[in-house]
């Protein structure tokens, strides 16, 4: 950052617009400020310090205090910086808190803090910021230095010229943090930690993964296996190097089983053989009691069957007289239609007689009315003749009606026009006077706004807190319930595995029960093969189901599985708990710095009041901006009433001449409607009377001429139907005497059907006569039991040669016998998968733990290497000097480097400055401290032992180191400038003559260099000088360059 050109007003003692322009230096790039004491040559280091930071240069000075008591009343306090950086040009505004005079009436009003950013280019000004907060922001983001380190590294004002020099560890590692950017460096350190964690979590999986591999070792009947397993620790070498010898011993055992489940199956495959025989036999004897059984029941049902035969010849006999039956009532039902049809006939003719006679005088009277239908053919002809002049009459009162209205209408909106224009006067004069009153609004809505937005910082950061506490809490409960639950985990883990073992125990006595009971004498055991059985198991142990023992080791491998999640999820918990622990303690330090003091125990209340301050200011800022919108509307109502006055003056003079103009029309259009109306008769002037006689006197002209027509043509209808119904009656008599015949023949022909086939009378047909369906349902029922018959009959016969001499076999001995067999079979097939699933199981955990065990090994290689960079970046070494420290340190000592050579020419070869390397006491982090080593003693020592010309001499070589070093670097900070405030006077000559030299040899960098002191020989040895003037009415300054 390089400043070229400082305006001040009402600053501090310059009570009017002061400018200084670093320009007129033009290449020179050091000068002095001089001035009496208390002329304000501090005043131009708070100047820039305020314009950039929004605070002055020393802390004992608040932007509040800066206001120049030699200033006017209404003129404000502002100060405005142009300044270069990285090769673009800004421009920034600020003006402090301030009381100005009210612009009407008497008293003061507050105005609050204010602040813009500006980037100047060709095109013009840019805005970049508008507030105090965004400009904030936009400079912090920009320079890269907070206000603090501006005043260490750039502008060094009286009392902290020492501060950077004998800062501790902590806050110089702060100012190089943003100077050098390492905050990769830092990345390195977190990287490393979590690459360590992770690899330390893996190992500790693995070797509960590989606990839990053990503990699923199947040992049945291997008690050395069982007492390595319940052994704590787990000896898991001495596990594996048993476990090969205990899998071959199974597959021994394994053979003896498989053997003796051969012979068992072929003595079960005999007997089942043996049984399927008997039952076959068995199925025959109870076949032959069935058919016996069942001959009885069909002989029983001879009678049925004999009446069933009866039916069917009674059924066929009656079939044979249906169809005449069926056409002889056919007949009937046809002749009865036809008698119906003859009466209705009739009727209607009747009815049309009827009708006939009152047609006829209907249409006699409707002829004697011709001359009725002549005299009203006339009146019409004669209406239609006065039609035009009607319609003339009509369009005339319509033209009249309009310009009468037109005309009324005219008067009407010159009336409403000037009464609006009165109302819109009335109206713009009382928006005139609500507009005087509010003058200081906008300066009123500043302060308020600049006053949320410091309050709403600290609400940011107190919720950000509250937030990482409740974190902190719930994670620290968390962690908590966690740990109670893997101390859960591991007890029922505990009872687990024991209910295993009990059960694994149980098992194989029972087996050894089983197997003692199928022993027999000089037959080999299944498990030995021994002959001879000198203690066989007599215990009755219950077998445990094969479901309780999967249950029961499924239980156990779920308990495993959960503590090694478990452990898992507590170290992960543990490491988010001590990240939300970092970020309390370093908002609660922030907080500390914008409230002064600051309790985390407080920060529930504390947030609630600052919310409390900010809703009640923001309810003041709502009704600022209220009135603010009232004020715009106000200005935008005036403006448009304004506009409408001018529109309403036209409009009224042009409704004044369309009223002139409106009355004319109307008196002509007036006498032209008396003209025309005096030939009308009264009562047809109105169109509408007139449309109403015409439409009558048509109407009724076309209803006479209707009835007379309607009349005629009713009497001709009528005529007419009368012949056709007489023609239709004579054809019926026709039809009813030929079917009347027709009928008597065919009942003659059915009595004669009916005594031939036996049939007494019409009721004894009725009661033979079956439907087809019924036929064939009688018909089946008679086959069927002739075939059953026979079918039972031929059965008998072939069964009583088949089991004839033969008895019927013991199927319930066979059962028992082959039960027995089957239940040798299945022991032998359960101890045969239990040796099988032992051996499969052993097996895959000897080659799993063979595997684990070689990942644990490369993880802990691993381990070896990233745990141990880890810790020596994270600072546990003999220097407690993290990774990051270390890189700080060696650009430490890069500006150390140049410094010393500075420091050597202003202290003639007596003093250097040093990093000192010891490690600090306790836990605290060092290696960025600094101590003097002094020549004449040999000897080191702290930099806060040296005396005042002696600390400005160091602080002035370790400022100009700095800011070489980092140009060097190009880290994003732009160190082009450099203030130092006094000093110099505690030098002696020689001193002084070092420390100017050392001065001038920066000039060659470009850098700016801008001094203020007393001392003579300085204003001597350097040509430019800013010379500040002090005068009863305030000060002012003035450039003097010489040579």
């Amino acid at each position: 950052m390089k400043p070229l050109q400082l305006t001040m007003q009402a600053f501090g003692p310059y009570a009017s617009r002061e400018v200084i322009d670093f320009r007129e230096l033009e290449n020179r790039t050091m000068f002095v400020i001089s001035g009496k004491t208390g002329a304000g040559k501090t005043t131009i280091f708070d100047g820039i310090s305020y314009a950039i930071y929004g605070k002055a240069s020393g802390e004992d000075r608040s932007p509040v205090d800066l206001r120049s008591q030699f200033a006017k009343e209404d003129e404000l306090t502002e100060v405005e910086l142009l300044f270069t950086l990285r090769g673009e040009t800004y421009k920034i505004w600020r003006s402090p808190q301030q009381e100005k005079k009210k612009a009407r009436g008497e008293g003061f009003t507050t105005m609050n803090a204010r602040s813009e950013l500006y980037r100047l280019g060709g095109d013009g000004e840019e805005l970049l910021a508008a507030n105090v907060r965004e400009v904030d922001e936009k400079i912090r983001s920009m320079i890269q230095l907070d206000a603090n380190q501006f005043r260490q590294i750039l502008m060094i004002p009286q009392g902290e010229f020492r501060k950077l020099l004998t800062s501790d560890s902590k806050d110089k590692e702060i100012i190089l943090q943003r100077l050098f950017h390492t905050e990769l460096y830092r990345a390195v350190q977190e990287q490393l930690k979590e690459e360590a964690d992770l690899l330390k979590h893996r190992v500790s999986s693995s070797v509960e993964e590989r606990t839990r591999e053990l503990l699923n070792i199947r040992y049945v009947d291997n008690e050395e296996m069982r007492e390595l397993l319940l052994s704590d620790p787990l000896k898991d070498q001495t596990i594996m190097e048993l476990l090969p010898t205990h899998i071959q011993s199974l597959n021994g055992s394994r053979g003896k089983v498989e053997e003796k489940l051969v012979e068992i199956q072929e003595k079960r495959d005999a007997l089942q053989r043996e049984l399927a025989e008997a039952r076959s036999l068995d199925e025959q004897f109870k076949l032959q009691e069935a058919l016996i059984q069942k001959k009885g029941e069909l002989e029983g049902e001879k009678p049925r069957i004999d009446q069933a035969e009866r039916e069917i010849q009674r059924a066929n006999y009656a079939a044979l007289l249906v169809q005449q039956d069926d056409y002889c009532k056919k007949l009937n039902k046809k002749l009865k239609a036809e008698e119906a049809t003859l009466e209705q006939l009739m009727e209607t003719k009747k009815q049309i007689e009827a009708r006939l006679v009152k047609a006829k005088a209907y249409f006699e009277e409707e002829a004697r009315r011709q001359e009725e239908r002549d005299q009203v053919e006339r009146y019409v002809l004669e209406l239609e003749g006065m039609e035009k002049q009607i319609q003339s009459i009509d369009e005339l009162q319509r033209d009249t009606a309009v310009l009468k209205k037109e005309q009324d209408q005219c008067l009407q909106n010159v009336h409403t026009n000037k009464k609006q224009a009165e109302v819109i006067r009335g109206g713009i004069k009382e928006r005139e006077a609500e507009l005087e009153k509010a003058d200081d609004l906008f300066e009123e809505i500043h302060g308020v706004e600049e006053t949320i937005r410091e309050k709403r910082e600290k609400q940011d950061l107190l919720e950000e807190l509250s937030i990482l506490i409740q974190k902190e809490e719930a994670l620290s409960n968390s962690v908590g319930s966690l740990r109670r639950d893997e101390a859960a985990n591991d007890a029922r883990l505990s009872d687990a595995r024991s209910t295993y073992l009990y059960l694994e125990d149980k098992r194989n006595s029972a087996h050894a029960d089983r197997l003692s009971a199928l022993l027999e004498t000089n037959q080999p055991c299944p498990v030995c093969g021994s002959l001879h059985h000198p203690e066989p198991a007599t215990g009755q142990s219950e077998l445990p189901s094969e479901v309780e023992l999967e249950a029961a080791r499924k239980a156990k491998e779920e308990l495993e599985e959960a503590k090694g999640r478990l452990s898992i999820e507590i170290g992960r918990e543990e490491g988010r708990l001590q990240g939300i622990q970092d970020q309390c303690r370093d908002r609660s330090e922030r907080l500390n710095e914008r409230m002064g003091s600051f309790n985390r125990d407080n920060t529930q209340v504390t947030l609630h009041d600052i919310r409390e301050e900010i809703r009640n200011l923001c309810l003041n800022l709502n009704q600022l901006r209220s009135r603010e919108d009232r004020v715009k509307v106000l200005k935008d109502e005036v403006k448009q009433e304004r506009l409408k006055l001018e529109e309403l003056h036209e409009v009224i003079q042009e409704a004044e001449a369309r009223l002139e103009k409106a009355k004319s029309e109307y008196l002509s259009s007036h006498a032209k409607l008396e003209e025309i109306t005096s030939s009308i008769p009264e009562n047809l002037r109105s169109p509408d009377a007139f449309r109403t006689e015409l439409s009558n006197a048509k109407r009724k002209k076309e209803e006479l001429k209707r009835a007379h027509e309607q009349a005629q043509e009713a009497f001709n209808r009528l005529q007419n139907e009368e012949q056709i119904k007489q023609g239709q009656i004579n054809d019926k008599h026709q039809l009813l005497t030929s079917l009347q015949k027709e009928m008597k023949e065919e009942r003659q022909q059915f009595k004669d059907m009916m005594d031939k086939q036996g049939f007494n009378d019409y009721g004894a047909y009725i009661e033979a006569k079956r439907n087809e369906e019924q036929i064939l349902h009688l018909t089946d029922q008679v086959r069927k039991h002739g075939e059953e018959m026979r079918s039972v009959h031929d059965r008998l016969a072939d069964l009583g040669k088949h089991l004839d001499g033969r008895e019927r076999p013991d199927l319930e001995s066979l059962n028992q016998s082959i039960i027995f067999c089957t239940e040798e079979l299945k022991m032998a097939n359960q101890e045969l998968n239990r040796i099988q699933t032992d051996i499969s199981q052993n097996e895959g955990i000897y080659r799993r733990v063979n595997d684990i065990n070689e990942g644990i090994k490369e993880l802990e290689a691993q381990y070896l290497t990233v745990g141990h960079l880890a810790e020596i970046a994270r600072g546990q070494n003999t220097n407690r000097i993290t990774f990051e420290r270390y890189v700080l340190a060696s650009f430490l000592e890069d500006i150390l480097l140049v410094a010393n050579e500075r420091l050597r020419k202003m202290t003639s070869g007596r003093y250097e400055l040093i990093r000192k390397n010891d490690r600090s006491k306790g836990n605290v982090q060092s290696g960025l401290e600094l101590l003097v080593f002094d020549q004449f003693t040999g000897q080191e020592r702290h930099v806060k032992t040296l005396s005042g010309g002696e600390s400005f001499k160091a602080s002035l070589a370790l400022a100009l180191g700095l800011a070489d070093i980092v140009q060097q670097h190009a880290g994003g900070v732009s160190l082009e400038t450099m203030f130092i405030d006094e000093g110099f006077g505690t030098l002696d000559p020689e001193s002084l003559d070092h420390a100017i030299e050392a001065l001038m040899d920066i000039q060659s960098s470009g850098r700016l260099v801008g001094i203020i002191s007393h001392v003579p020989e300085l204003k001597e040895r350097i040509d430019a000088r800013l010379e500040v003037i002090s005068s009863q009415n305030g000060s002012r300054t003035e450039f003097r360059i010489s040579g």
